[in-house]
C-alpha cells in the first residue's frame, strides 16, 4: 500500500530547501550579524529547520510499520 501524496509536506520541504541555498545573497557579505553574515545564518537555520522537519515527518507522518504489518500477512 502507498502513502498517500501529503502536499504540504513537499511544500515545507520545497520552501526550505530555497532558503537552504544562499544565492539571492550572491556577491555580498553584509549585513552582518554578530559577526556573521547574514546568508549564513539563513541557510543555517533553514537546515536545522528541514532536519528538524524531516525527523518530525519520519516519526509522526511515516506509516512505515503498518507496510510492513501488511507485508507480512501476505507470506
Amino acid at each position: 500500500m502507498r502513502e498517500p501524496l501529503q502536499a504540504w509536506i513537499w511544500i515545507i520541504v520545497g520552501v526550505l530547501l530555497f532558503f537552504s541555498v544562499p544565492y539571492f545573497f550572491a556577491g555580498t557579505y553584509e549585513p552582518l550579524v554578530f559577526g556573521l553574515p547574514l546568508w549564513f545564518l539563513v541557510c543555517l537555520a533553514a537546515c536545522g529547520l528541514l532536519v528538524a522537519f524531516t525527523g518530525y515527518v519520519i516519526l509522526r507522518r511515516w506509516r512505515l510499520a503498518d507496510a510492513v504489518l501488511e507485508g507480512e500477512d501476505d507470506a
